[in-house]
């Protein structure tokens, strides 16, 4: 049984009052001339189009208006372009600007004469997003995760192959119970920012499927695994991410969810690889966060410190010590760090390396980059001699663990062919003032291969006899605060003077730090004093500049 009609205008009028009820927004656009022929009301409800722009009859006009209210506008543009031309139906979602989702489809309408049409059909599925986006991180929640199998995309043909990546956080619990849930919460949304800028296409998704662990999902013809694990790791490094990753391809004939099991596994087994590392102490440089830092700017640093090794972004530079006949005896290593194309202030980022344990990471990285630096001028035929820092945190964790750092060194100096003997170890006082006859043992062991003993910042700390009766000292560094000022500071100038005697009548060496004019070098070397650090003679140099002044 049919229908017909009296006359084509009563059906024209028919159809647009049917069209304009419906919930969808249309579009039709010639695909020959590439002009709009008809849209409907709902369409300009839904997209905000003023009356004398959906008049005008201006496409360019509308076009432009409508682009710039979605999130991503090359996206929106290139879609239209691939499907010109084409006789391919689309399905994808639009994001805007303003939170809203649009689902988008499009289809191509065959007219009289082979005039084609390609009509695009707008659905406003804002609310029902919502439902399935984690508030926090943006990502897709736990109940888009739980209604995966009713996802006829995902789960309508096994034919489709998804690359999965399960991401699981390390040491959440320790982030949220050291550093406050404000902390833990800020560490997710960074990762889920980090995580979707590995999304390709609107097919991709990303998922939280629970409290500290994502899902992304990859529709794929080959095999990308190994592509998608190298670039979630250097997302991961990127953001300063600490998590482990299990990534893995579903065959053709499985299914996601079995394919997310096995991701799941890997990933489990990373973890446990890295919790056995950590309890078993192989290296100081495992250990976790010791102080409960709060303020925004010290997470964001720790942050980036944690991972500013692997980007590139530490340096060393070189300032040297000077006789009193001006011949360069030996270089004090000082580690920088430029994050953003800033440099932070050691002053700043140090305590917080120190505090959290990421002091170890810094030092394995300066004392092998020391070690490479003592062997190029070696081989180029100037030998030279450097002092590392040491932190209290070292000393601390030789104590409580018993970590050979002679071994290390040892090891290390074999590794490039450089004798030990090349280095020196520089310690505050203050470092030192618990448990010397522990200390003792550690820098005992140093001196056994070789490595002299310098204490920095002399005359600050409050115990500076029992230290110099207790440890193989070799040589003190006077601090700046007792060389400002000199000669004419009279209570500095005894300080000094009382300080050199004390050190030569030990068989100690002494070096003034923080040299700045002749005078001061004139009257140190009057009482005594065999070697100068400061601006006066030099300004830290990087590794290229110290040929000029050796």
């Amino acid at each position: 049984m049919g229908y017909s009609f009296s006359n084509s205008s009563s059906l024209s009028r028919l159809l647009d009052l049917t069209v304009n009820q419906l919930l969808d927004g249309i579009l039709i656009v010639n695909d020959a001339s590439r002009r709009v022929t008809y849209f409907n009301e709902k369409f300009i409800r839904m997209w905000g189009i003023p009356e004398d722009l959906a008049t005008k009859a201006d496409d360019h006009a509308l076009l432009n208006y409508v682009v710039q209210q979605v999130l991503d506008p090359g996206q929106f543009l290139s879609t239209i372009e691939s499907l010109h031309g084409t006789n391919q139906s689309w399905k994808d979602e639009v994001q805007f600007k303003d939170g809203r989702c649009f689902a988008r489809k499009s289809i191509v309408v065959q007219g009289e004469d082979e005039d084609r049409s390609r009509v695009w059909i707008f659905t406003d599925i804002t609310s029902q997003k919502n439902i399935y986006i984690d508030g926090l991180t943006g990502c897709l929640n736990r109940k888009a995760w739980d209604s995966i199998e009713s996802d006829h995309e995902i789960m309508g043909s096994l034919m489709k192959r998804y690359c999965i990546a399960v991401v699981d956080l390390n040491d959440f619990k320790i982030i949220n119970d050291d550093f406050g849930h404000e902390a833990g919460d800020r560490v997710l949304k960074r990762l889920g920012l980090a995580l979707h800028r590995l999304i390709r296409n609107n097919q991709d998704r990303v998922y939280r499927t629970g409290g500290d662990e994502f899902c992304l999902l990859f529709e794929c013809d080959e095999d990308i695994s190994s592509s998608i694990s190298a670039r979630l790791s250097n997302e991961l490094i990127a953001a300063g991410i600490n998590a482990a990753i299990g990534v893995c391809m579903s065959s053709k004939d499985e299914a996601v969810l079995d394919a997310f099991r096995r991701a799941d596994e890997l990933m489990l087994s990373a973890k446990k690889s890295q919790k056995e590392l950590h309890a078993n102490h192989i290296h100081p440089s495992q250990l976790v966060s010791v102080r409960k830092t709060k303020t925004d700017q010290e997470i964001r640093l720790l942050s980036d410190l944690s991972v500013a090794v692997k980007k590139n972004e530490l340096s060393l530079l070189y300032q040297p010590i000077y006789d009193q006949f001006g011949h360069v005896k030996w270089f004090e290593v000082l580690c920088r760090w430029t994050h953003d194309k800033q440099q932070v202030s050691p002053e700043l980022f140090i305590p917080l390396a120190e505090s959290s344990g990421l002091i170890h990471s810094i030092w394995d990285w300066s004392l092998e980059e020391a070690i490479k630096t003592i062997q190029l001028f070696r081989h180029n035929s100037y030998p030279i001699s450097l002092a590392l820092n040491f932190s209290a945190v070292q000393v601390e964790y030789f104590k409580n663990t018993g970590f050979s750092y002679a071994k290390q060194i040892s090891d290390c100096c074999q590794k490039y062919d450089v004798t030990p003997k090349s280095l020196k170890i520089e310690l505050t006082e203050t470092s030192l003032l618990a448990d010397l006859s522990k200390a003792k043992e550690l820098f005992d062991e140093l001196t056994h291969i070789g490595v002299d003993l310098c204490i920095d910042d002399f005359g600050t700390g409050f115990s500076s006899l029992s230290i110099l009766q207790a440890l193989p000292i070799k040589c003190i560094k006077i601090d700046g605060a007792f060389v400002s000022g000199l000669p004419a500071n009279v209570s500095n100038a005894a300080i000094a003077k009382g300080t050199i005697s004390m050190a030569r009548e030990l068989g100690l060496e002494v070096c003034a730090e923080c040299v700045e004019t002749k005078e001061q070098i004139d009257f140190l070397s009057l009482h005594g004093c065999q070697y100068f650090q400061g601006y006066y003679k030099s300004r830290p140099l990087p590794s290229s500049e110290l040929n000029s002044i050796i």
